[in-house]
């Protein structure tokens, strides 16, 4: 697997590892072998270290090909070296046992070093007797039973720290929709309501005849929709029912449609105002874009439901015509409701949400 292991970290830690065995090769520099033998041994080895540094450093990189044809290697090395200098060297295999029980999965590294430290120990004992199993072949062990269990906590460290950036990741694509939702919802009560005002306007001036009051009533429209904005961006904004009924008033007002509404949300249970709300603004909204001359809009509310109505023709209709967006769905879904929309038996439309 791709790791986050930092390749600058590899070599120095490998490097500082291989620093213990500098006394075993200052102890075969002196052991009274022919040079030749003892200069074939120490290229060998550096070769080995060198392997091993590279190891240590991409083994969190390579593929399962590359990291068996690493294992031929750094076993090979080692055996050879041994063969060569004799049994007193077998501490040469902790580096590639080290490395293979890392850089392996469990099971392939069991099936190799298992094996590996069994044709050890057997060599040891034919030949050397037990005192060399009991130092460095339990050196040798010890050392592929530790590394393995550092592997493993090293992995579960690469998969918390995904797990950890996947969490971020999803939160952020959360709020990202959460906040397009929300500007949306807002905006869209707001412009709905800019736009039907602005027409009439527009219509009174080609009649020949306005006043500065209806402007300002646009342009209070506006700068509502800028602060609605801005508290939505700035993470503060939460959804009121009270605050919903007076926006919801002054926009379906400022549009020319007259707004029969609560004057007081007491009634509804706390646990559902939040979704109401919502409901309340959706409902508010589609009444707005609706393109049927609807004069007059209707919220009735009780403890455990909701409802808008609108005098308009329900067959031309506005977004929520078509059944509720995904957003008031899921939020009423969340307290337990259902959402009804439809056409009502004496004409306009109506948007129902309950909780059984």
């Amino acid at each position: 697997m791709a790791s986050r292991f930092d390749p600058k970290l590899g070599w120095p830690v490998s490097c500082f590892f291989l620093l213990f065995a500098v006394p075993s090769l200052l102890g075969l520099m002196s052991s009274g072998m022919p040079t030749w033998q003892i200069s074939i041994g120490l290229v060998g080895f550096a070769g080995y270290a060198a392997l091993y540094v590279v190891a240590s450093t991409r083994m969190w990189f390579m593929g399962l090909r590359a990291k068996l044809a690493m294992t031929v290697a750094l076993l090979v090395l080692p055996t050879a070296l041994v063969s060569l200098l004799g049994l007193g060297s077998s501490w040469m295999f902790v580096y590639g046992l080290s490395v293979i029980a890392i850089m392996l999965p469990t099971a392939l590294a069991f099936a190799i070093g298992i094996p590996t430290l069994a044709a050890i120990a057997v060599v040891i004992i034919a030949q050397m007797g037990l005192s060399l199993l009991l130092s460095d072949w339990v050196v040798l062990a010890s050392v592929f039973a530790a590394t393995w269990f550092m592997g493993r906590l090293m992995r579960a460290n690469y998969a918390l720290e995904s797990a950890q950036e996947e969490i971020a990741r999803l939160a952020a694509a959360e709020e990202r929709a959460r906040l397009a939702e929300e500007l949306r919802d807002d905006l869209g009560r707001s412009l709905a309501a800019i736009t039907a005002r602005a027409g009439a306007v527009c219509a009174e001036l080609e009649r020949g005849g306005t006043s500065v009051a209806h402007v300002r009533e646009v342009e209070d429209l506006a700068r509502e929709a800028v602060t609605q904005v801005r508290a939505t961006v700035s993470g503060y904004r939460t959804a009121s029912l009270a605050a919903e009924v007076v926006g919801a008033r002054a926009a379906l007002e400022a549009a020319g449609i007259a707004a029969d509404l609560p004057t007081a949300v007491d009634r509804v249970a706390p646990a559902y105002r939040e979704a109401f709300a919502y409901a309340l603004r959706d409902g508010v909204t589609a009444v707005l874009r609706r393109s049927s001359g609807a004069t007059r809009c209707e919220v009735r509310l009780g403890e455990s439901w909701l409802e808008v109505r609108d005098n308009g023709t329900a067959s031309v209709s506005g977004v929520d015509c078509g059944g509720p967006d995904s957003g008031l769905a899921e939020r009423v879904a969340g307290i337990g409701g259902r959402i009804d929309t439809g056409p009502c038996a004496e004409g306009g439309f109506r948007l129902r949400v309950a909780v059984p």
